[in-house]
Parts: C-alpha cells; sequence; structure tokens
C-alpha cells in the first residue's frame, strides 16, 4: 500500500514540475552549422530550392504556396511533414526578410508552436561556405511549452542533421546540376 501511495506522489511531481516547466519555461533556442565544400552562391540557391527540400530535410512531405511570389518578403507559404507516428504535420512560414546569398529568414507557427528561423550563409574564403541556422521559438500552450522542454535536445539534434544532410548532397552532386533538377 506504501508503494502505491508513494508511486502517485512521485508521479504527482513529476506532473506539477512539467506544469510549472510549461508555465515559466516559453522561449527555446535551436541552433545548428555546418560547413560546406562549395561557394556561397551555391550552397544558398540548393538550401532556397523548394524542389530539393525532400532530398536533405528530414520527413519533408510536400510545400504549398499560400501568398505571393518564392523570395518575395511577405509571402507565405506551407510546409508538409510526416511526425514520428506517421501522421501529417504542417508548418506555415512567411518570409520576413531575405538577402540574396546570405540571409534567409521566416516566420513559422502551426498547433504546436510559433517563432523565427534565421539561416546565414558565409563564406570562409577558401571556397567553402558555412550556415549558421538559429531557430527561435514557443509553444502555443503550456503543454506545448513542456513537450519543447523535454525534446529540446531532440530538435537540435534533428535540425544539425537536416544541414548534414544538405551537406552530403551539395558535396557528393555536381553543384551546377542541383541548382534547378528536381531530383
Amino acid at each position: 500500500m506504501k508503494f502505491i501511495k508513494y508511486f502517485f506522489i512521485v508521479i504527482g511531481v513529476i506532473l506539477l514540475t512539467l506544469v510549472a516547466i510549461g508555465i515559466f519555461k516559453t522561449d527555446y533556442q535551436s541552433k545548428a552549422s555546418v560547413e560546406i565544400e562549395a561557394p556561397q552562391k551555391q550552397v544558398f540557391a540548393v538550401y532556397n530550392n523548394p524542389l530539393l527540400y525532400e532530398r536533405w530535410m528530414t520527413n519533408f512531405q510536400s510545400i504549398e504556396q499560400l501568398e505571393g511570389q518564392i523570395n518575395e518578403i511577405n509571402s507565405k507559404h506551407r510546409l508538409k511533414f510526416t511526425t514520428g507516428s506517421g501522421e501529417i504535420t504542417t508548418l506555415e512560414q512567411t518570409l520576413t526578410e531575405y538577402q540574396p546569398s546570405e540571409l534567409i529568414r521566416y516566420h513559422y507557427d502551426n498547433q504546436w508552436l510559433k517563432g523565427t528561423s534565421t539561416a546565414t550563409f558565409e563564406s570562409t574564403g577558401d571556397g567553402s561556405t558555412t550556415i549558421n541556422l538559429t531557430l527561435e521559438y514557443t509553444g502555443q500552450g503550456i503543454v506545448q511549452n513542456a513537450l519543447l522542454f523535454l525534446l529540446s535536445s531532440t530538435i537540435d539534434q534533428g535540425h544539425q542533421h537536416n544541414l548534414e544532410q544538405l551537406k552530403a548532397l551539395i558535396e557528393e552532386s555536381k553543384p551546377e546540376g542541383l541548382e534547378y533538377s528536381m531530383k
């Protein structure tokens, strides 16, 4: 009987801790970076090509243009991804800043979170390019914030993995063939 009592006390403490985290921890940041052996203009073109997303973004399904034109400030599109459980989730993005070959910034949101994604592209001077990806986000509620807290390292690893896949795509392919091809 004492075991059951202590079990429920432990479960209660865990739940209260998660609720407290969901209330007080609302801002998150994820960073990833990779150096790619290719010119800055080429790396930017491949990163920014929606036809190539499925080749380097994990679980990417599709993109749908909602408003405006590609690379136009305030243009909007919807990305669809498959979750770990096989469900489709969407993420709506609005382009807020765009500097060709240098920077892309989006505001994004869905039913779970909202935030800003910033990708910068810097030439290393030796023909390589460094991509720095920073995501600042918050959950859409207490439960989402608690889950984001628990998943934050997994989120970081996912973004780093995507950039590593992008690196492999660019370095293992003929760069001039990637900019405009679909596969």
